[in-house]
């Protein structure tokens, strides 16, 4: 192609010229004149100006500027000025519709341009224009591009494909210079398309010849075609002669490369965005091939540490272990990034006494412990194995890597309960750090549930006034005693149905057998609702209620066994009579016939955490006070009834408290913002064989699950609370604070 007479030689544009750029895309070039100053700024003035309108000013060789206006003209001749800032006219050319107009020649284009402003120009082609005018697909717009590319680097290094990560999916190996600079977008030109790559990579350390490794990700199209990869100083050009891997698979390639530590991650970060497996993948790589573990056993005379948790999740990095700082050259533990930026783990931390074990010292020794939670912009992926380093006085650096992590959510969770001990459970410790890790934990596990299995057991056609739902975990001792006490009371087989949901699906069939056989024997209306998984007691009563076909809702435990007949009816009727009334709960006792709950209310702690605690527990079941019905603070979950209208409008249980704890008050709570009331009713009475199920959690048992649980639940409703407790001081002589009464905390047995 060549321009025509007006263009001199030189590929000067004295003249403004229009030509073709795409199929229905052109560009007006204008050299700006000798005459005028080099800051001028030109603008374009037509009948109507098209939309888009994308400029740009580029340096030629001999200082002055060409001028590049890009646009879809009209379908018919169009004049267009180039006038000045100040309305100056300063040219005038006619603009034909794009199909007739010259190509763009840009051998000619580039003569003059300064070497800047040819890379400048191929950047905007795969940038700017590009997006603006979204021609990505358009031919004559990429035979364009490759002339531009062609032109800028005749002869191109090449590119090879190192192995498949997934299905069109390779990773890809070149060498670029080094004072590139940082890579700011990776395209591959086909002979149909321009795609933009990721354009994360990862840059080798030691380079040969003066270059650097690269590898990055990429769609490999049919070869050959270009990558190019741009940056702030210019661009690097490589063409993938082949498609033909050096690696046979995935696997094999990581089994021999367990020393390309950011190449790994950056491939567990890509396979984790990929839609179904790649997470799996990724763990299973590095279940297979993990990195070999670092720590720095203890010493009476160096620094010394270990980094044992490391949870890589969606938000962030929670990481812990201990240090031993003898000297002054312990100077803090860094997490190391994916591109080798580290990151001090003394922004956001919280320390405490620990103890390890010394490398040639016998038994325990004093050590620091600490946990800390760093804040990441976008997830490493499933990590197993984050890494870490001890940087020391000196500026020298030793590697701490911890052995590979757990990538379930539940025994994530189950880490984050050990990271501190329970004396040390404070809220510094929970506000910025362990809560942060356990919502992000609890997300992500609530994502995983669902209902697994449903089975019927002779459900009316018809729905009745009440649904009851039970949760079952692990523990079915107390079954058959409970449904005895259902079915052998007359107004409650003539009303109810039985939700029982299995939160534990290893012993379906085991529940399955139990409640056929006492269907048979009872013939109660049933439904066993069965997790996929272990959920919680939040997750698995709002599976029930979502079954439930009864305008009013009770949450049992699977604990609480009837003392006798009518205790349904009685708090169904209040319900039903008193439409202030949002929530309304039972007496219920020990098998000692000592008072379990009289209510609920709350009372704070040496560290100013509102507990939940019960009226009168421990107290004669035939207690005074605690036969009076009455307007209390909450009602615990045990054996709660609510409307199944107000218990939808709250959203239910809320569903982040760990394993299981505090949503009944919660509940409460948010039933009270409603503007209804709680009620205590003594007449009705329930057996409560206390929390056997959450004794199978040791977690739990350890203590900081509930401690986290009791300060989540403070952050959320302290105002609440605060105001509920002043008022049920000052009206309620029986409140325990006003009797001297010994306060008893709800137990977590």
């Amino acid at each position: 192609m060549t321009f025509d007479e007006s263009i001199d030689a030189t590929g000067v544009f004295s003249n403004a010229k229009i030509f073709r750029l795409g199929i229905d895309l052109a560009v007006l070039i204008w050299d700006l004149p000798p005459v005028l100053p080099a800051n001028t700024r030109c603008l374009l003035s037509m009948e109507q100006s098209p939309v888009p309108l994308v400029s740009m000013t580029l340096p030629l060789c001999n200082g002055k500027q060409r001028m590049f206006w890009a646009m879809r003209p009209e379908q018919r001749p169009v004049t267009v000025d180039i006038c000045t800032e100040h309305g100056t006219t300063v040219d005038t050319i006619v603009m034909q519709p794009a199909r007739a107009l010259a190509p763009l020649d840009v051998e000619a284009l580039f003569a003059d341009l300064a070497p800047d402003g040819r890379i400048k120009f191929v950047n905007n082609l795969l940038t700017v224009w590009r997006s603006a005018f979204r021609i990505a697909g358009d031919p004559f717009f990429n035979m364009v591009v490759e002339d531009a590319i062609h032109t800028l680097a005749p002869e191109r290094q090449t590119a090879s494909v190192v192995c498949q990560i997934a299905q069109g999916r390779h990773l890809i190996e070149t060498a670029i210079n080094p004072d590139l600079g940082e890579i700011t977008a990776i395209y591959a030109i086909g002979a149909t398309s321009i795609k933009r790559m990721a354009d994360r990579l990862v840059l080798g350390r030691d380079g040969k010849n003066g270059l650097q490794s690269c590898h990055f990700m990429a769609h490999v199209p049919s070869p050959p075609f270009l990558f190019v990869l741009l940056s702030k100083n210019g661009l690097a050009i490589r063409q993938l002669p082949d498609a033909k891997p050096r690696h046979a698979s995935l696997p094999g390639w990581w089994s021999k490369n367990r020393e390309a530590v950011e190449l790994r991650e950056m491939i567990i970060r890509q396979l984790a965005l990929l839609p179904e497996g790649g997470a799996a993948t990724a763990i299973d790589l590095q279940t297979r091939t993990p990195l070999a573990e670092s720590r720095i056993a203890k010493s009476s005379m160096h620094p010394s540490g270990e980094v044992d948790l490391a949870l890589a999740l969606d938000g962030g990095l929670l990481a812990g272990g201990w240090f031993h700082a003898p000297s002054s050259a312990f100077s803090g533990i860094d997490y190391v990034k994916e591109d080798g930026t580290p990151v001090p783990l003394d922004g956001n931390n919280y320390k405490f006494p620990a103890w390890a074990q010394g490398k040639d010292e016998k038994g325990k020794t004093d050590v620091t412990g600490f946990v800390a939670w760093i804040p990441l912009t976008e997830s490493p992926g499933p990590l197993l194995q984050p890494r870490f380093q001890m940087r020391l006085a000196s500026g020298a650096v030793r590697p701490l890597i911890p052995k590979p992590q757990p990538f379930e959510p539940a025994i994530q969770r189950n880490h984050v309960l050990r990271a501190v001990p329970p004396q040390h459970a404070v809220d510094d410790a929970f506000r910025t750090i362990l809560a942060p890790a356990l919502q992000d934990i609890e997300r992500r596990l609530g994502r995983t549930i669902e209902v697994d299995d449903t089975k019927d057991y002779s459900l009316q056609k018809d729905a009745p006034l009440v649904s009851i739902v039970v949760p079952l975990y692990k523990v079915l001792d107390f079954l058959r005693f409970q449904l005895s006490g259902l079915a052998t009371d007359p107004w409650l087989a003539a009303n109810a149905e039985v939700i029982y949901v299995l939160d534990s699906p290893e012993i379906q069939d085991e529940t399955e057998h139990l409640l056929g056989g006492l269907h048979l024997l009872h013939g109660l209306p049933m439904k066993l609702v069965v997790m996929n998984r272990n959920s919680g007691y939040a997750r698995a009563c709002n599976a029930g209620a979502r079954f439930a076909r009864g305008s009013i809702l009770v949450m049992l435990n699977s604990d609480v066994v009837p003392c006798k007949p009518g205790w349904l009816q009685i708090l169904s009727r209040a319900l039903l009579e008193d439409k202030t009334l949002g929530a309304i709960g039972p007496k219920l006792i020990f098998e000692d016939g000592s008072l379990q709950h009289a209510g609920l209310y709350f009372g704070r702690d040496q560290r100013g955490i509102w507990l939940n605690h019960h009226f009168h527990k421990g107290m004669p079941g035939d207690y005074r006070p605690a036969q009076q019905t009455r307007d209390v603070p909450g009602v615990t979950g045990a054996c709660l009834v609510a409307r199944r209208e107000t218990y939808e409008r709250v959203g239910g249980y809320t569903d982040d408290y760990v394993i299981g704890d505090y949503e009944d008050s919660d509940l409460c709570l948010k039933i009270r913002r409603l503007g209804l009331q709680i009620v205590y009713e003594p007449a009705a009475c329930l057996y409560h064989f206390e929390r056997r199920s959450i004794r199978r959690s040791q977690d739990y048992m350890r203590g900081v699950a509930s401690q986290y649980n009791s300060w989540l639940h403070t952050q959320r409703w302290e105002e609440d609370i605060s105001a509920l407790m002043a008022n049920q001081r000052d009206r309620d002589p029986h409140h325990p604070a006003a009797t001297g009464e010994k306060i008893q905390e709800r137990s977590a047995a």
